[in-house]
């Protein structure tokens, strides 16, 4: 943190420490909002996802160049995470920023009316304590914490479902950082949005909704559990039967997991994505461990740098195919970035972790003599997993 931003911060924080709670009225202010925060440096930030303290010492060390997170479970969008209480939020943001890295706090879920003066505490509580931005969905929060705090960065979440320029336009004239659009763009569209001159964070790798992002209520409808409270039961992760116009169960040949999706990942679209503009791409994985964290950051930071200097080569090229197909996934697909999602892009046959097939038993009895391996086992813990087929995948 340079010499300017710690005397705004403590100037800030002064001044936040002695102001009374703010005050949310339903009337609008016409006072002209304050213009975003100036933009960051030119290269394409990486930005790591912790569901705790753990998580994000891995993202740290995996070269992440911020990191998003909650404080508490109330008011973000992981509520199963183990997220951070203020003395653990405290020390990961000095951590962080002893590193040269940011801290962003995710307060994207749809905030109930008696629950504004709740969150603009919180907010209050995570930008003294160091936050750098905040990560919002919510119109009405954003709008108020605009008005009360403008000098506090503020970034809008995926959960608000931005996907085009009227919507970044829109984000632009309420004076925000960031915006995080929507998944399901391509990068041709990322490239014309990006022309609006409003930084743009984008998901590059972790799990898929069957769902827009900030739309969808079938959690809610079937498991009583909203995804737009922090709460998704992923019912989409479920098994399903196809029915015909006469209520009859259609023959799927043992494939049952109809809305589930692979999980995304854009490790050899690095380049593209920088040309279309990116400023930050996101990873996916506030529930994730932190092995998994520390494979797939330092993966994208490689993949990054490497872009960045423009020089790769293929030994490092299949490392980081080998670590992100290692570490947990339903299957891989960069088909949105490339706009032809379609049956390609989804998880049919399981919603679990496919892993790497590392080898087949092409024999009975001893398994150890009869065992074709196809590439290393990764420190050799073996799991077999049978189907219906009777077939059995060797996977590390």
């Amino acid at each position: 943190m340079n010499e300017r931003n710690r005397r705004e911060r403590e100037s800030t924080a002064h001044e936040l420490n002695r102001m009374n709670e703010p005050e949310w009225t339903e009337e609008a202010s016409d006072k002209e909002l304050s213009s975003s925060p100036l933009p960051r440096a030119t290269q394409m930030e990486l930005l790591a996802p912790a569901g705790g303290p753990a998580p994000f010492t891995a993202a740290l060390a995996g070269g992440a160049d911020a990191i998003y997170c909650g404080l508490g479970n109330n008011f973000n969008a992981r509520r199963g995470a183990d997220n951070f209480d203020d003395e653990s939020f405290a020390r990961a943001c000095r951590q962080a920023h002893l590193a040269g890295a940011r801290v962003y706090v995710t307060v994207n879920v749809v905030v109930k009316w008696d629950e504004m003066q709740r969150v603009l505490r919180l907010i209050r509580r995570a930008w003294i304590l160091g936050a750098d931005a905040f990560i919002i969905q919510d119109w009405g929060l954003m709008a108020q914490v605009r008005k009360t705090w403008p000098e506090i960065e503020c970034h809008v979440s995926t959960q608000a479902n931005i996907h085009d320029t009227r919507g970044v336009a829109a984000c632009k004239k309420l004076g925000v950082g960031r915006v995080t659009l929507s998944r399901e763009l391509t990068k041709e569209e990322i490239s014309t949005i990006s022309k609006l001159g409003v930084e743009l964070e984008c998901f590059g790798h972790g799990a898929l909704c069957f769902c827009y992002s900030g739309i969808c209520h079938m959690s809610s409808m079937r498991g009583d559990r909203s995804a737009n409270r922090g709460a998704c039961a992923q019912p989409c992760r479920l098994p399903y039967e196809l029915l015909n116009s006469k209520h009859e169960v259609v023959s799927m040949g043992g494939i049952d997991r109809l809305l589930c999706p692979k999980d995304y990942c854009t490790i050899d679209d690095v380049p593209d994505m920088i040309e279309a503009g990116v400023g930050s791409l996101k990873i996916e994985g506030r529930m994730k461990a932190p092995e998994y964290v520390y494979s797939v950051v330092s993966s994208y930071r490689q993949a990054i740098d490497a872009a960045e200097k423009g020089v790769d080569n293929q030994a490092d090229v299949a490392r980081r195919h080998r670590l992100l197909k290692r570490s947990f996934n339903r299957g891989l697909t960069n088909a949105y970035l490339h706009g032809t999602a379609g049956n390609e892009m989804m998880s049919y046959e399981r919603s679990n972790n496919r892993g790497e097939i590392v080898g087949e038993v092409t024999g009975g009895r001893p398994l150890e003599d009869a065992l074709e391996r196809k590439s290393g086992l990764n420190g050799g813990r073996v799991k077999l997993r049978r189907y219906k087929q009777a077939d059995v995948d060797l996977i590390a």
